[in-house]
């Protein structure tokens, strides 16, 4: 079940080699992106790409250490923790503005953190013509442009709120993590015939979707994915250091 490097076969939680059969639904392949795809958090090098060219929001943070404090002892959840980030660094910011920041940021992403491995692998699922979804927690000002570039057909993301044209720091509906993501990778797949689905993460987090998939395979994954993929039937596979293209 645990494949030492990208250029690994990997198998599905049965053991057994991946096969795609022919099939009127196509197959649908979703990726996370931080992690996954990314070396790094795409959702903090983000916000750092903006204060570094809007110095004067720093007094906006200084209340941020005490935040991570408060989340890292659990008294503070993950989606506060993302909307402290955003209203500090970004609340206020207009659309033109934020747009021209992602815009460069989303070709920077590309061309400085994306995994050759991951590459590699969006390559093999699109050449069999599978449907391929971006599945991210971080947020719509720049996953749908990152998603766009490696040619993605569809985008899932945590959405951020607007008030007449200007960022609030908040967001707009849930933080999409856990069975939150699943909840809306459901949604994206609608109500037809379920497809043969792969699906790939490196976060605990992603549990259900990785035990949703029929091929959930673990990249690159954290101590606890580590730990319970082979007890719930994931793949492992390691894309970080690899430079090979990922054999199927």
């Amino acid at each position: 079940m645990e494949s030492e490097n990208a250029g690994s076969a990997f198998g599905s939680r049965h053991g057994s080699r991946v096969t795609v059969a022919g099939s009127a639904v196509p197959a649908v392949a979703i990726f996370d992106l931080d992690g996954t795809l990314t070396r790094g958090d795409t959702f903090v090098s983000f916000l750092l790409y903006v204060l570094r060219r809007n110095p004067s929001r720093l007094c906006r943070c200084l209340g941020l250490p005490r935040k991570i404090v408060m989340f890292m002892v659990g008294r503070m959840p993950n989606d506060g923790l993302k909307s402290a980030f955003l209203s500090a660094i970004l609340k206020g910011v207009g659309g033109d503005e934020i747009n021209t920041y992602a815009a460069v940021f989303a070709e920077r992403c590309i061309r400085d953190m994306i995994k050759p491995a991951a590459l590699a692998r969006i390559n093999w699922h699109r050449a069999r013509k599978h449907r391929l979804i971006l599945a991210s927690a971080s947020v719509d000002l720049y996953v749908p442009l990152i998603a766009n570039l490696l040619g993605f057909d569809e985008t899932v993301c945590t959405r951020v709120d607007w008030l007449e044209g200007r960022l609030t720091g908040s967001l707009s509906g849930p933080n999409l993590r856990g069975t939150a993501k699943l909840d809306a990778v459901r949604r994206t797949l609608g109500k037809e015939r379920k497809p043969e689905i792969f699906a790939y993460s490196d976060s605990h987090w992603d549990l259900p979707l990785l035990t949703f998939a029929d091929h959930g395979i673990a990249v690159d994954p954290d101590k606890i994915l580590l730990r319970e993929a082979p007890r719930s039937g994931i793949a492992t596979e390691f894309w970080r250091a690899s430079f090979a293209a990922p054999a199927m």
